[in-house]
């Protein structure tokens, strides 16, 4: 496993060298604006078999990708969830979302924009399903814990919050990547972190208001008459 800041520039083999430079590329232009090619020249690498070698497809460096920052967010996540306290909202959304805020101030990070990138990628399939199955079981579990702490949020309002929570701190991340990477002036990591905690418990716990129920009550109501 590379570590989280590695470089190109540090001593990698050539499988770390493609997954690090194919992260940056895919972030900056898109999945399917960068080609074999290119992740190579991007890698220094001139062997032009490298990628089917170690990856076999860019769909397998694609993966490579994410498995390579896997063991570093789960690590966080396990450490940060047994200190957090039995019931406490805030502590469980800092457990799971704080990692990805500190991957993303790493200097080599490109991570959240290309996982930005791959949700956003124009396929016909839904862009969850792109994920590896592993890293899904992840997003089920970061649903039922947090789910947990908002027992006063009827479904399937809770189930969409989650995921409006996570797609948020995506954005809000990449955002934030990019920034660096541009040398732009941010506001002070401890603001960053606790602003954007304040943002996602505020979308978890909003008050579902009586229109909303009568919305999904309708709407329910048309189903059942089907």
């Amino acid at each position: 496993m590379v570590m989280p800041g590695a470089s190109i520039g540090a001593s990698l083999s050539t499988k770390e060298a493609l997954v690090i430079a194919a992260e940056r590329l895919f972030a900056r232009h898109g999945i399917d604006g960068v080609s074999i090619r290119q992740i190579l020249q991007e890698a220094g690498v001139a062997n032009n078999s490298a990628v089917q070698y170690h990856f076999e497809s860019k769909a397998g460096l694609v993966r490579a990708i994410v498995d390579h920052r896997a063991p570093y967010l789960d690590e966080r996540r396990r450490l940060l969830w047994a200190q957090a306290p039995a019931g406490d909202l805030r502590a469980g959304v800092e457990a799971h979302f704080l990692p990805l805020v500190e991957l993303a101030e790493l200097a080599e990070s490109h991570y959240m924009t290309f996982l930005e990138q791959l949700a956003l990628r124009p396929t016909a399939e839904d862009p969850f399903e792109q994920i590896p199955a592993d890293v899904r079981s992840r997003y089920h579990d970061y649903e039922q814990r947090i789910g947990a702490l908002i027992p006063s949020v009827p479904e399937p309002v809770r189930t969409r919050r989650l995921l409006h929570a996570s797609s948020l701190s995506l954005h809000v991340c990449a955002a934030r990547e990019r920034a660096r990477q541009r040398a732009d002036e941010q506001v002070p990591l401890a603001v960053h972190v606790n602003e954007l905690l304040d943002l996602l418990i505020g979308v978890l716990t909003a008050e579902v208001s009586a229109k909303t129920r009568a919305a999904l009550a309708n709407t329910q109501g048309a189903r059942g008459r089907r």
